[in-house]
């Protein structure tokens, strides 16, 4: 880097002084709430002091606070390691674990005993310790004129993590914020030993399903629940029945006293990304490329899984996860496009840029500084479309098919055994170890068709740009009067055919690799193709175009910072902690029609009817929760006789806030977040207070369907109930 940068770190701090900050806008780091939020949030109702959310030398809300595999939120609501979390977040284990004999996606499981739970391979979750912020060790690295600046941050990065993690079990990792303004270092834990204790049935915890994701009014039990093993010293270690469940810092307490409009809401988590500062040209690639990209491409994917699923129970319990996931994403992107249509964020931040420069041109020195790098990042992105294009369609046709990881890996086992023949036969071994969970969720007959759909879509590439697999004998004997017959020809010829789709030839190959058979397999050939493609005419036009873009948006900011010094900043989410906060509200549509707070469980049975006909599949209930409603049979968890089931709230969360805790005023858990409303599909890009809004779970149905529709009273007598 070669950019001069002036770190106001004071400014950072002086901001709160100047700026009263919207109550629900902003993902902030806890570390810096008593500066930036506290007062503002005591204002709204928190009745914690600062270092009852965040410290270092005491208990705290953070302690109870974990992110789950990476991808999730959980928090813990027992002093032996329980923890809450969403049903979509488990919705993996729950399926790993399920069978048509033992079927938990349908009929639920419950632990009555910590010896019935069960072991979650490969499932995590972290705990953070500490966070330091290291920016002015990084900053005078950055701003020294080195030529080779960038790989003496990178070696400073690596520093701070040792020192921090220097005879600990901890891992440490240096996150950017503020686009490189900022960094600081992150301290945790990860525990290993996780076991499934509690889910509902999907019919509970996934109500309403595709129909109703992203929608509101709703009616889900979107919770599942896990507990933390450790060993005798209360520290993490792999899954051994010696484990013991583990002694969290600190626990939340559980409120059975409800919600109304008005109270003060509170989320800890670990939001995944935002990129709120983008520019009018990064976000008008997302609104021309990308999310046309997902809603074409992944729209046609989901509709051939949906009708293999609908065909066989096997196979819906494979693909359940995957599926509901994809869909999710795929969902996001539809709203996200039509958000941007309609709200033109691009026009809006042209008008922010004309101001910036504006501002820039004022200043001589200013003028020097800022006053280019706007038409820098325009002519970057545009002239990187053709190649964002390509790579998105590479991403979510060509690398599509399931049998493509396992072809990406034959591939790097062809290049090995042609200079080492003896190495490949090591690599070769070590797959072995893993054939089984690489075929697990294996469905030959989805595949094909994806692979299919997949090919199609390279085939209507440039012809410059396609994978040489069209340049090949194998395209060119596909039978077909079409691009379309012939893709599916060709798919059917390489799942005949290859090895890479069998299991029991991919062992056998594995047991005894030959060259030749990876250079003759059609499998091998297709994905050695779209890999060399992809390397070819993505990775190689976009050789340092991320870093320049980067260095231009760090200089951007900067100019922004310097621009608004009242405007409070916060960093864009990057899976480090955020805290986020605001009030229980309704809002009204983009069509003005107003929405209820709450739901109810007479609501639940509503749809249901309403559905029956339509879609009974994602609308129909157990017959015991149905009993239940119907009975008004809700124990201590009705409020005014009615069955609470979720609220609205407007804290400022995205993906990875999945199974965060909502927490009150006094620091008690009233809900698990799990969703946002369709009017917010744009709000990784731009918070709008009208609109944006979170999906939450009530706490008191999430205890209702434990307590009285599983009858798993042993899980109940866990938690710190406060009425």
């Amino acid at each position: 880097m070669k950019r001069f940068f002036t770190v106001i770190l004071a400014g950072f701090l002086a901001f709160g002084a100047y700026f009263k900050a919207k109550a629900d806008e902003g993902m902030w780091l806890p570390l810096l709430l008593d500066n930036y939020n506290y007062a503002e949030m005591k204002r709204l109702g928190l009745k914690l002091t600062p270092e009852q959310v965040y410290s270092i030398n005491q208990n705290c809300l953070k302690d109870a606070i974990v992110q789950m595999g990476g991808f999730c939120t959980a928090e813990v609501v027992s002093k032996e390691g329980l923890i809450f979390t969403n049903h979509h977040c488990g919705y993996d284990a729950i399926a790993e674990h399920s069978s048509v004999e033992h079927n938990y996606l349908d009929d639920g499981f419950w632990s009555k005993s910590k010896k019935d739970e069960l072991h979650v391979p490969g499932l995590t979750v972290t705990f953070l310790k500490r966070v330091d912020d290291v920016t002015e060790r990084i900053m005078a690295i950055k701003n020294g004129g080195a030529e080779n600046a960038d790989m003496l941050v990178a070696q400073e990065m690596q520093k701070i993590q040792e020192e921090a993690t220097a005879g600990t079990h901890y891992r440490a990792e240096v996150k950017s914020m503020f686009d490189g303004n900022g960094y600081y270092m992150f301290l945790y834990e990860t525990f290993r030993d996780i076991r499934l204790v509690g889910a509902p049935p999907s019919a509970i915890g996934k109500f309403g399903g595709d129909t109703d994701n992203w929608m509101w009014p709703r009616q889900t039990g979107d919770f599942s629940i896990f507990r933390i093993y450790a060993n005798q010293k209360n520290e993490p270690a792999d899954y051994s029945l010696d484990n013991k469940p583990y002694t969290p810092k600190h626990v939340l307490p559980i409120s059975l006293k409800g919600v109304k409009d008005g109270d003060f809401t509170m989320i800890m988590g670990y939001p995944g990304s935002t990129d709120r500062y983008f520019t009018s040209y990064e976000v008008t690639e997302q609104q021309k490329i990308l999310a046309p990209a997902v809603v074409k491409i992944m729209g046609e994917r989901l509709e051939i899984m949906k009708k293999e699923m609908d065909k066989d129970e096997a196979v819906r319990i494979k693909l359940a996860s995957n599926y509901a996931s994809l869909n999710n994403t795929y969902k996001y992107f539809k709203g996200n496009l039509m958000s941007l249509n309609k709200f033109n964020l691009a026009e809006e931040k042209r008008g922010e840029e004309k101001k910036f420069q504006k501002w820039a041109n004022e200043d001589s020195e200013r003028k020097s500084t800022y006053g280019n790098v706007l038409a820098e990042i325009g002519a970057l992105v545009e002239g990187h479309a053709t190649t964002a294009e390509l790579n998105y369609t590479m991403s979510f046709a060509a690398f599509a098919p399931a049998f493509n990881s396992r072809g990406i890996q034959m591939w790097r086992l062809k290049a090995t055994m042609q200079s080492d023949e003896e190495q490949g036969n090591v690599m070769a071994g070590k797959m072995l170890e893993n054939v089984e969970t690489m075929f697990s969720d294996f469905v030959p007959e989805t595949d094909e068709k994806i692979l299919a759909m997949a090919i199609r879509y390279l085939y209507e590439l440039p012809a410059d740009v396609r994978p040489d697999i069209f340049g090949k004998e194998m395209w060119a004997s596909a039978k077909g009067d079409n691009a379309a017959d012939k893709a599916a020809s060709l798919a059917h010829t390489i799942f005949k055919k290859s090895i890479l789709v069998n299991e029991k030839k991919f062992t056998k190959f594995l047991k005894k690799p030959k060259l030749k058979t990876l250079e003759n397999d059609p499998g091998v050939i297709y994905s050695e193709s779209i890999v060399n493609c992809y390397r070819n005419h993505v990775l190689g036009a976009s050789q340092g175009y991320s870093d320049k873009l980067q260095d231009l948006r760090q200089v951007y900011f900067k100019g922004m910072m310097e621009m608004q010094p009242n405007r409070h900043f916060y960093p864009d989410a990057n899976s480090t902690m955020r805290l986020t906060y605001g009030t229980v509200g309704s809002y009204k549509s983009w069509e003005g029609k107003p929405y209820n707070t709450q739901t109810w469980g007479s609501e639940i049975l509503e749809k249901e009817k309403l559905y029956a006909a339509e879609n009974p599949q994602e609308f129909a209930i157990p017959q015991k929760l149905h009993d239940l409603l119907e009975k008004k049979d809700f124990g201590q968890y009705a409020q005014n006789g009615k069955l609470p089931i979720c609220f609205l709230h407007n804290t400022d969360i995205t993906g990875g806030n999945s199974g965060s805790p909502v927490i009150n005023g006094n620091g008690e858990l009233i809900g698990i977040a799990f969703d946002g409303n369709w009017e917010s599909m744009m709000s990784d890009l731009k918070f709008q207070e009208e609109y944006v809004r979170t999906i939450s779970v009530d706490i008191r149905y999430v205890l209702f369907v434990i307590d009285k529709y599983a009858g798993a009273s042993n899980i109940i007598a866990e938690l710190n109930l406060v009425k």
